[in-house]
Formats: C-alpha cells, sequence, structure tokens
C-alpha cells in the first residue's frame, strides 16, 4: 500500500474506511492513550532520577554549565573550566541553605558566599555566585539569570575562568524545591601585570538581586546573584572566613586578558536527554494535540454530510486528556 494511501484511510473520511478514519478508532485511540501515557511516566522518571538521586543531580550541574559556556559563547567570552573545588563550595553552600532554610548569599550567622570556599580550599582573585530556586529546567534558569543584569554580569564576566555548580533538594516556604548554586572564580595562582598604584586594602562586593516567576513551579521562582572583585574594585583575596580583602597591597585592579580555552563538553548526550526529559516529553505532546486538531477538522469537514459522532467524541476525548498531560507536565515534572 502507498504511503499517500494510507495516509488517506488514517486521516480522510471517505467510502474505503466507511467515512470513519482509521486515526479515530478503538485501536488507534488506544495506541495514543498508550504512548502518552508512557510519554507521562517517563518525564516523571527523569524528573525524579534528576531531583531525588546523586547521579541525577551530577547531570544537573553539567548540563547547567554547558549552558552557561555556550551562552559565554554566543556573547564572544570564552567559555569556563569546571573546577571541582568550586563544586564542593557550591555544595556546602547549598546543603548550608537546606538544613537552615535560607536563600540568600549570606547565611543567618552572616557567613558570606566565600566562607565556602575557604572552606573547600579555593584561593581566588576573583570569585562571584548565583542562585536560583524553584526552577526545574536548566534553560529556565539559564534564561532567568541573563535577563537579570547582575547575574548576567556574573554569567559573562570576562575576568572568570572557573566555574562550579551544585543543585540540592531541599525545602523552602513549607515547598519542596531544588537549590541551584552556580560559583564562579579565578584562581589565586593565575599569573598577573603589576601595576604602580599602591592600595592598602578594601572588601568590594556587587549584590543583584532579582525575583522572576516561573509558571511550570511553586510561587516565587527566584535567583540571585553576587559577585567579588567585579567592576572597577581591586583584586579580593580570602584572608579570613568572612571578609574578602587584598592581601598584596603591590596589585591593584587590572583587566586580565580573555583567554581561549577549549570548549568542553561536561554534560553526555543521553544526560542532556534526561535533563531534559520533561521538556520533548511537552514538545511531543503538543505535537501530537496539533496532530488530533488537523485530523478532527479534516474528518468534520472533509465529508460535512458523513458524520459519525462515536469517532468524534473520540477524538475530542484524545484532546482534552493530551491537554491535561501537557498541564501536568507542565506543572509537577
Amino acid at each position: 500500500m502507498k504511503v499517500s494511501t494510507a495516509l488517506k484511510h488514517l486521516f480522510i473520511p471517505h467510502d474505503k474506511n466507511d467515512y470513519k478514519p482509521h486515526f479515530f478508532r478503538e485501536l488507534s485511540v488506544a495506541i495514543v492513550l498508550f504512548v502518552s501515557i508512557f510519554l507521562l511516566g517517563a518525564s516523571a522518571g527523569s524528573s525524579f532520577f534528576i531531583h531525588k538521586t546523586v547521579k541525577g543531580a551530577s547531570i544537573a550541574a553539567s548540563a547547567l554549565i554547558d549552558l552557561t559556556n555556550e551562552s559565554r559563547i554566543q556573547f564572544n567570552e570564552a567559555p569556563l573550566v569546571r573546577n571541582e573545588l568550586l563544586d564542593q563550595a557550591a555544595t556546602l553552600k547549598g546543603n548550608d541553605m537546606v538544613s537552615k532554610g535560607y536563600f540568600a548569599h549570606n547565611s543567618p550567622e552572616g557567613l558570606t558566599p566565600w566562607h565556602w570556599l575557604s572552606q573547600a580550599g579555593y584561593d581566588f582573585l576573583y570569585a562571584g555566585e548565583n542562585l536560583a530556586i524553584n526552577f526545574t529546567d536548566s534553560t529556565d534558569v539559564k534564561n532567568a539569570w541573563l535577563k537579570s543584569p547582575g547575574h548576567r554580569a556574573n554569567l559573562l564576566n570576562v575576568r572568570f575562568r572557573e566555574i562550579g555548580v551544585a543543585t540540592v533538594e531541599g525545602i523552602y516556604n513549607n515547598y519542596p524545591t531544588i537549590f541551584v548554586i552556580q560559583m564562579f572564580g579565578t584562581p589565586a595562582s593565575i599569573v598577573v601585570a603589576e601595576t604602580k598604584e599602591d592600595i592598602s586594602s578594601t572588601k568590594s562586593s556587587a549584590l543583584a538581586v532579582t525575583t522572576t516567576t516561573n509558571g511550570s513551579t511553586t510561587p516565587d521562582g527566584s535567583v540571585k546573584g553576587e559577585s567579588t572583585g567585579a567592576q572597577d574594585t581591586i583584586l579580593p583575596i580570602l584572608t579570613t572566613n568572612e571578609l574578602a580583602v587584598v592581601k598584596d597591597t603591590s596589585k591593584s585592579e587590572f583587566p586580565l586578558e580573555t583567554v581561549s580555552a577549549p570548549l568542553e563538553k561536561y554534560s553526555t548526550w543521553y544526560g542532556r536527554l534526561l535533563f531534559r526529559g520533561s521538556r520533548y516529553v511537552g514538545m511531543i505532546f503538543q505535537g501530537m494535540i496539533i496532530l488530533i486538531a488537523f485530523a478532527l477538522l479534516t474528518m468534520i469537514l472533509v465529508e460535512i454530510r458523513k458524520q459519525h459522532y462515536k469517532h468524534i467524541s473520540y477524538g475530542l476525548f484524545m484532546f482534552v486528556v493530551l491537554m491535561i498531560f501537557v498541564y501536568i507536565n507542565r506543572g509537577f515534572f
């Protein structure tokens, strides 16, 4: 049977199929529902794996790093290199926020983001932190950061060389959520040019806070960004647990030349597929809805004198079920 003939039997009412397109018969409806339930289950499984397992958290962090580097390349900035110490610092910060129930750069005890860099053993010239909460998709997090001037400045900062990311599940404002912690840094071992200006010491920090609502998550999907050593401040070096100051007074502010680093993918293709599982399932659902709507209109309008209301009701039933599945997929997975 030719493809065109098969498609005609499947979607278009005519005398050969008794004016009942096969797409709206019981077997086809059952297949569509089975596939839809399977896809929703796959989306739920992907979400559970990403949010509930150590391996899933690692995949989420790797995907965010790759998305960050893609954005930097898009804006003609060098990609960042992943540093395990920055990953550790981000994880320590995330665990502290979860255990104490806060979402902020400074802890209730007043510990700054640079405390966690010290705890991880990362000695830095420049450092920055971006935070996000109530997001379930890495692309949504990246887009929210890019729309916020403070976080965008961190994400695209030419002075940063390395990056670390952690995702930690916890409870915030009585809602289960995912804390996303993104740490940037330039190690103190980097070779820099000296200047003649002599500055004794300084404390430098630029705070930018933005609240962004993500329609597919719980209320108050938020991001926070903080950096130190940005704009026209001088090099901060962590000398205590809570204060960033300049240790070497012979060095003041200097621009770091752009370093061309090779683009390394930190997430695997199957990891990216798994992490964006709910997004891909949503796209498939939308495609199926469009197909059903087109087929339903074709069945009704092509042969308007011969209407089979049972099969029309099958089409409407599939349409409504898929709309419900789209809502569930967006709202929960």
